[in-house]
């Protein structure tokens, strides 16, 4: 990408990289007919809704936010059931009846539990603290993204705008050598002119020529430079509206640090995002602490079983059973009634009625010795904290640094306009004069020549300083946490 604004050398060197894509072809005109105009803001909506670094940041922003009601359904408590079935061979135990039976049988079983934390050193609280947290913190950083893509567009929107007024300029340029031109063959038509005076006139022209050919391809790049922070095709048909007045709101001149670094502090995301990221690490910290802590627990369970081997009592058969007794030495015959069961498969609806049980209890667990590995935990978790707050230090002081930059590069950008507007009027008016002498003949067309370009090299000094002090003041309007407009 071809930044007007890191250009310190030459003011032809951009146009001199650009050369080497001069394969690439402008708009027709008939593309020109059917383009849609994009407004700067426009622009950052589109870049901002079709960037696959939001799309990622949205997706962290979601699991945030299923984190956070992971922690806060911690305090409900669980409920799980389960299922099983089997087939037992051999001497083995009947669940429906509780007796040993040697003989292949079918049985299933059905088994609900559920589980509270009653208290566990007030992790649950910190852990929903902290989810909330992170979720908000992971909100900033969506947010400072934004605004990075917001000024990157703007970037390449200023960009393709000074290309633009660039273009116009080669032309003005190449029409005023044509028209020079023009007149000087007049000259030569009636012997005030030497006919080798047309020689540089021509040469300025192929250099006017060159210039406004690289000028064109400049601006080709420069849209294709917006296209792709877009995500548009290339020979996506599209242009972009001039603002003919950029309208400033503030003077870097005015500004003092402490005013700019101040308001960056209140507005930046990146900022309260670190701060966030502080309280997250306490809070880790204290969920790491309550692992010290005893944990209390309330559980609950119900169960039921079902055996195809499960019988119930169906009734009774009364038998009469004969008994040989010596009655006074005498042989008789004592009858007596028992009652026999009558066992009958039990259905499986009954089965699982009637073995239904149910308990519930409390559990306590004490941590005594785990291998420092509680103790541990809280020690990574106070590093945790320092971490954080180093990062957030650190995160102050680039922006310290970059608003001092900022503030400094508008100030100079300021300063560089104002020469440079001062140097461009100096030329005019030597070129003007320039221009009446070589009428009369009493300067050549060389030193005609000479002038012109020094006029062209005001010309694009000029242009790159308006562009340059526009985009450092909407830079600081940035820090400042005004909305990027044209």
């Amino acid at each position: 990408m071809i930044n007007i604004f890191n250009i310190t050398t030459h003011p032809y060197r951009y146009l001199q990289l650009a050369l080497s894509m001069v394969f690439i072809l402008g708009l027709t005109q008939n593309k020109l007919q059917a383009q849609e105009i994009w407004s700067l803001q426009q622009c950052i909506t589109h870049a901002i809704d079709n960037s696959l670094q939001i799309e990622g940041s949205e997706i962290a922003l979601q699991n945030a936010e299923i984190t956070r009601k992971i922690a806060l359904q911690s305090r409900i408590p669980n409920l799980n059931g389960g299922t099983n079935v089997g087939w037992n061979f051999g001497r083995t135990i009947d669940p429906t009846r509780n007796e040993f039976i040697n003989e292949t049988f079918f049985n299933n079983g059905f088994q609900l539990s559920s589980n509270m934390l009653l208290y566990n050193g007030g992790r649950i609280n910190n852990t929903i603290a902290q989810s909330k947290v992170d979720a908000q913190a992971t909100k900033f950083d969506l947010e400072q993204m934004k605004n990075d893509i917001s000024l990157n567009v703007a970037t390449v929107y200023l960009n393709i705008l000074f290309a633009k007024e660039n273009l116009v300029n080669a032309g003005n340029q190449l029409g005023l050598t044509q028209a020079q031109i023009s007149q000087l063959e007049k000259l030569i038509a009636v012997g005030d002119r030497p006919e080798n005076d047309r020689l540089d006139l021509l040469a300025q022209l192929a250099q006017n020529e060159q210039t406004q050919v690289e000028a064109r391809n400049s601006l080709t790049i420069s849209f294709l430079n917006l296209k792709q922070i877009l995500r548009l095709d290339p020979d996506y048909a599209m242009d972009i509206e001039v603002t003919q007045d950029i309208k400033l709101f503030t003077d870097p001149t005015v500004m003092t640090f402490d005013e700019v670094y101040s308001s960056a502090l209140g507005t930046q995301p990146s900022i309260n995002a670190g701060k966030l990221k502080v309280r997250s690490a306490v809070f880790q910290e204290k969920i790491a602490n309550s692992a010290l802590y005893p944990t209390l627990g309330f559980n609950m369970n119900g169960r039921s079983n079902y055996s195809n081997r499960g019988v119930s009592l169906a009734g009774f058969n009364i038998n009469q059973v004969n008994q040989s007794v010596l009655i006074n030495g005498e042989q008789s015959i004592i009858s007596t009634f028992q009652p026999s069961p009558i066992l009958a498969d039990t259905p499986y609806g009954n089965q699982v009625r009637d073995n239904l049980s149910y308990g519930f209890g409390f559990s306590l667990n004490v941590p005594i010795y785990n291998n420092y590995i509680n103790k541990g935990n809280v020690q990574r978790a106070k590093l945790g904290i320092k971490n954080a707050n180093i990062t957030l230090d650190q995160t102050k002081e680039t922006l310290k640094i970059t608003v001092g930059q900022a503030l400094a590069d508008a100030r100079a950008a300021k300063a560089r306009l104002d020469a440079s507007t001062k140097t461009l009027n100096a030329q005019n008016n030597q070129y003007d004069n320039a221009l009446k002498r070589f009428d009369v003949g009493s300067l050549n067309s060389f030193d005609l020549t000479r002038l012109k370009t020094q006029l062209e090299t005001s010309t694009v000094n000029n242009l790159i300083a308006k562009y340059d002090f526009i985009f450092r003041t909407k830079v600081l309007d940035f820090y400042l946490g005004k909305p990027l407009v044209l």
